[in-house]
């Protein structure tokens, strides 16, 4: 019977010993290659998990924060809702409170006005008696104190209307419809050359102008606009009242009022428009100073503007806007009187 071979060798080959060591030597090296190999990946696991760690901690955070943002807002939603109820509360106890005022200014203006015209007119009566019964008594000098207080007397009974006209158009109820503004211009054009016939004055009058707008107020605008250009081309040959339409870009239309008269230093322009403010001497041009003033009220009410220009001997433009667009017409014209 042969020689048994040890088990796991070739058959007919001799294992050498050196050979079985390099062997031996290769297959530790690819253990300690295959061993750092799982510890480079042991440790990019364990670099992972600690990214990924940081990575929750600072989703945690964030999530910490917005919640704290989410709390601060519905704290802040909180405090406006408790402001709003608050100011809403102001709001209506002020409201309130102006509603009175201004009943309670209305009715003092009524009661002054009332008081105020019965002296008013004892002095203009009594003046005229003197003037009537002791006119030959008295010399030029008494004579021109009774007309003195005779024209006091009118100018306060003039000005006490334009109060309660501004105090009306401050108040009164508006009632928005279409209005022809070119006709109501016309139509005090000719009122103003009837009662004064002998002037010469030329109106041009822009046709076809529209405007949404309560009819009375709308027509207190104008005819105070257009009045005082009469007025102030009283000492004008030649005289030019025109009214006309122009571009605006903060509103539907832009009316305007030009003359050619007295004019005014532009530099008082802010003035215009407050009560009892004038730029003429009254023995110059009469007036209370209200007009304008009831004017700006009109236009403001109607959610516009007004403004002047105009230079001293050159003439002056007033101009004023409304909010409602104007209604379609026919291409512009001018309507000569």
């Amino acid at each position: 019977m042969g020689a048994v071979e040890p088990a796991g060798s070739i058959p007919g080959y001799e294992l050498n010993p050196a050979d079985h060591a390099r062997a031996t030597l290769n297959i530790l090296e690819d253990f300690v290659e295959e061993g750092q190999k799982l510890k480079d990946t042991q440790l990019a696991v364990l670099n992972i998990l600690e990214d990924a760690t940081i990575d929750r901690l600072r989703a945690e955070e964030a999530v910490r924060a917005s919640l704290n943002i989410l709390e601060d807002l519905s704290d802040a939603q909180a405090q406006i809702q408790t402001l709003n109820v608050e100011l809403e509360a102001r709001v209506e106890l002020r409201t309130a409170e102006l509603m009175v005022a201004n009943e309670n200014l209305e009715a003092f203006t009524y009661s002054v006005a009332h008081d105020l015209r019965s002296p008013l007119r004892a002095l203009s009566g009594y003046g005229e008696a003197l003037t009537e019964d002791y006119g030959d008594r008295l010399d030029e000098t008494g004579r021109s104190y009774i007309e003195r207080i005779q024209a006091a007397a009118e100018r306060m009974s003039a000005l006490i209307d334009d109060l309660l006209l501004l105090a009306r158009v401050s108040r009164s109820d508006m009632s928005l419809g279409p209005v022809d503004l070119s006709t109501e211009v016309a139509a005090i054009a000719g009122e103003l050359q009837a009662a004064e016939p002998g002037r010469l004055v030329r109106f041009a009058i822009q046709d076809g102008v529209w405007v949404n707008a309560d009819p009375d107020l709308i027509r207190t605008v104008v005819q105070n606009l257009v009045e005082n250009a009469w007025k102030y081309t009283g000492r004008r040959d030649g005289a030019v009242i025109e009214f006309g339409t122009t571009a605006a870009q903060d509103a539907g239309v832009c009316c305007y009022v030009r003359d050619n008269g007295a004019g005014f230093d532009p530099a008082f322009a802010g003035k215009l428009f407050q009560p009892f403010q004038r730029l003429h001497a009254v023995t110059e041009f009469p007036g209370t100073g209200i007009g304008l003033a009831s004017v700006r009220r009109i236009v403001e009410r109607h959610g516009g503007r007004v403004w002047a220009e105009g230079a001293v001997g050159c003439g002056a433009t007033f101009y004023f806007t409304l909010n409602a667009k104007q209604a379609p017409s026919c291409p512009p014209s001018l309507l000569l009187l």
